[in-house]
């Protein structure tokens, strides 16, 4: 037992002890008032021996970072500091970072952001006390950007964002040859989605033009694409003869695709012509199987659990449906991993435009050829009518193609090490014979890239969007590697012993342009070549993800995993103070009671 816990017993005890001493005497009123003043005499005791804690209060450290005002100054109690980032600020002290400013001022307990916010470069900082940050308003323009990810030639392409003060304007996509590929009006909460067709395999950048609802341009932001030359997919179609194995076999020989074909007409007849069986051997030369629903059902168990052991060693699987899902159907898609229930009602297919306009149309398509003219069909031709059977998938379940309303026209299931998609429309091909092959092409090639065995070509992960003067990380790489600049400079990696097997490294590129990352293995040099965007392409966007991330920062050093504030003993003299009135107070009473009570005992005798 502490002197503190011991001192708060011995205490109470005497003036509960006093209290009641007095209450037993029976003088009404007056008892009452004396046991309380007791009581109150022994509480400021205790508070006078042990005075409250209170919190110790030391400098607010002012922390001054991109676009604070000019005219900052630091208040009573405050110490200003500046970030490299941060304008010329009188008085300010520059420091390099905000772990500096932190140890040199040791004695600051609160951290106040002004400005933009904390670049990664500080936010990797656990600050350990309060913070306040309050992000500044966003410059009306691009607020954030989702650019295209790696598109195969030939297919379509989207990128997305959002926008601050341009609701009911216009987001507008150029080619690298300035032609207009999209157009779209901006939503009113300010988003955006544009798409277009990746042509030849390698580098391009794209434009990002916004308008204002007086169709006047507010930024033009450069947008990097990059085109995958793959080597030809090697697939297996498997199913009965009818249009939609008909259109399917024609999309994958234009695609490229070396595509074998097994196809059922019943009394062992094969129409196929390729002779293909699915035995372990032939599936391990392959990148995806195209399989109806009924032929699934067809190779019975074993030849499920062969299908099933080669994708989880990498390979994809399409199932396509035919006809509403039987238990014994989705029984079999269970036996590859797909784990999906419904299927037995069907749902309309909603259709978006093909493109915003004639003209985006005919770019998006390219130029004719004499099987298929400009003029083929226009934009204003009916859509034809689709329907979908309803399925009702799991968390794990990744949507590919999807209707204009969201319907689900494919998606996939991880198994292993490869993917088992599901198709849920039956007649797809009506939309070639209806004028939109252009369609039924993309869902296809969307749905077939999205479950084909991987490549194991060299392909590090680096960031969507990179800008000159900024640090990116670059992780996939096994060995030593360098990145050769624009001007032929090289800058040999470090690779980061801390990041374990998914081996990244930093790097700084000084300037814009196309670099490429070498990396030296047992196959000879590899290399991989990337975009990065000049200073300040991306500046609104970068303000915005700042201004969210430092937000996020300073809630974290708010949270419950900071440190408590540091306490001392407050001073004891008002308790002291009060103790000693108490006290008089009580031995005035005690007197003049005791007068009272001896000048009446006197007037009865």
């Amino acid at each position: 037992m502490g002197p503190e816990t011991l001192s708060a017993l011995l205490i109470a005890c005497g003036a509960l002890a006093a209290a009641v001493r007095l209450l037993m005497r029976q003088l009404g009123w007056r008892g009452w008032l004396l046991a309380a003043l007791c009581l109150a005499s022994g509480l400021l005791l205790y508070l006078t021996l042990f005075p409250p804690r209170l919190p110790v209060g030391g400098e607010t450290l002012v922390v001054a970072t991109a676009e604070a005002p000019a005219g900052l100054r630091a208040g009573a109690g405050e110490r200003l500091v500046a970030l490299p980032e941060a304008p010329p600020i009188a008085g300010a002290e520059r420091v390099p970072d905000l772990a500096t400013a932190l140890r040199r001022h040791g004695q600051v307990q609160n951290i106040r952001i002004v400005g933009r916010g904390l670049t990664p470069r500080d936010r990797d900082t656990e600050a350990g006390l309060p913070v306040e940050f309050a992000p500044m308003p966003l410059p009306r323009g691009l607020a954030r950007l989702d650019p295209p990810a790696d598109t195969v030639a030939g297919g379509v392409f989207t990128l997305a964002g959002e926008t601050t003060g341009l609701a009911g304007g216009a987001a507008e996509m150029l080619d690298p040859a300035g032609r207009r590929v999209d157009s779209k009006v901006i939503g009113s909460d300010g988003s955006f989605t544009l798409g277009g067709v990746a042509r030849a395999p390698g580098l391009a950048t794209f434009t990002l033009r916004l308008r204002g609802r007086d169709t006047k341009v507010v930024s033009e932001t450069p947008v990097p694409l990059r085109t995958i030359a793959e080597r030809p997919l090697r697939a297996i179609l498997v199913g009965a003869p009818s249009p939609e194995t008909k259109y399917l076999r024609r999309w994958a020989e234009d695609a490229g695709i070396e595509v074998q074909s097994r196809l059922d007409a019943g009394a062992g007849l094969d129409l196929g012509g390729d002779r293909v069986s699915l035995d372990a051997a032939s599936l391990r030369k392959v990148d995806v199987v195209i399989i109806d629903d009924q032929s699934l059902l067809g190779i019975g168990p074993a030849g499920r659990a062969t299908l099933a052991q080669a994708v989880a060693g990498g390979l994809g699987v399409v199932v396509r449906m035919t006809s509403p899902a039987s238990a014994g159907i989705r029984d079999s898609w269970r036996a590859l991993g797909l784990s999906i229930a419904g299927g037995s009602e069907t749902a309309p297919v909603t259709l978006a435009p093909l493109a915003p306009d004639e003209d985006a149309l005919l770019s998006r398509r390219g130029p004719g050829s004499a099987d298929v003219p400009e003029n083929l069909n226009a934009i204003d031709d009916p859509a034809p009518d689709l329907g979908r059977w309803v399925l009702r998938t799991g968390p794990d379940f990744v949507s590919v193609a999807t209707d204009a309303d969201g319907g689900l026209v494919s998606g996939w299931q991880q198994r292993g090490q490869g993917r088992v998609a599901v198709w849920a429309i039956a007649n797809s091909f009506a939309l070639v014979l209806n004028g939109q092959a252009d369609r039924h092409n993309q869902w296809w090639s969307e749905t077939v890239n999205a479950v084909s065995r991987p490549e194991s070509q060299f392909r590090p992960d680096v960031p969507a969007l990179v800008q000159a003067g900024e640090r990116m990380p670059i992780c996939g790489l096994v060995a030593a590697a360098r990145v050769i600049a624009p001007d032929s400079s090289e800058t040999m990696l470090a690779i980061d012993p801390g990041a374990g097997a998914r081996g990244c490294a930093a790097f700084w590129p000084s300037r814009a342009g196309v670099h490429t990352i070498v990396q030296s293995g047992g196959e000879g040099e590899q290399a991989f070549a990337f975009v990065v965007l000049p200073d300040g392409a991306l500046k609104t966007v970068r303000a915005n993800q700042t201004g969210e991330a430092t937000a996020q920062w300073a809630s974290r050093q708010n949270g419950p995993a900071a440190p408590a504030m540091p306490e001392q003993r407050g001073p004891a003299w008002p308790f002291s103070l009060a103790w000693l009135l108490v006290c008089g107070a009580l031995w005035t009473g005690e007197r003049l009671v005791r007068a009272r009570v001896r000048s009446e005992g006197d007037r009865r005798h």
